[in-house]
């Protein structure tokens, strides 16, 4: 008997571990550089570290986390050359961004022969005290 109910838990156990498996996967497979930007006042810009862009799809970008309730950002893509100089190849697409917001951003990174990009973050509604800080994940290539 005692057998028995050690087979059942274990075959319910490997289950539910392939159940997590199969929402975690994805999650996982598709993981990017995370950022954390922190804004002091409104209008303040921010850019995410340079990653690695190999084609020319959209810059996606997944906002996870913030800590004031009320503030917001808008993001675009920026290409970085070979001096560091942070270019805007946005052709004026600008993302807004809340907490539990993605976006696939249009971008000329690699049409404009760049191989770097980032994403030029600018927070609003920051509160005068405490500031605002967002976090999240942004994918050069998608």
């Amino acid at each position: 008997m005692k057998l028995k109910k050690t087979i059942k838990n274990t075959i319910i156990f490997v289950a539910m571990m392939l159940v997590i498996g199969v929402y975690t996967a994805p999650v996982i497979s598709k993981a990017g550089d995370t950022f954390g930007v922190a804004f002091s006042v409104d209008g303040q810009e921010k850019y995410t570290e340079r990653q690695n862009k190999t084609t020319s799809s959209s810059v996606n970008m997944e906002c996870t986390d913030k800590d004031i309730d009320g503030s917001y950002y808008y993001a675009s893509v920026h290409a970085v050359n070979a001096a560091g100089t942070r270019i805007d190849v946005s052709h004026g697409y600008e993302y807004y961004f809340d907490v539990n917001e993605s976006h696939n951003m249009l971008n000329w990174v690699y049409e404009e022969h760049y191989n770097m990009a980032c994403v030029k973050c600018q927070g609003y509604s920051v509160d005068d005290y405490h500031g605002a800080w967002f976090g999240g994940y942004w994918y050069a290539d998608i």
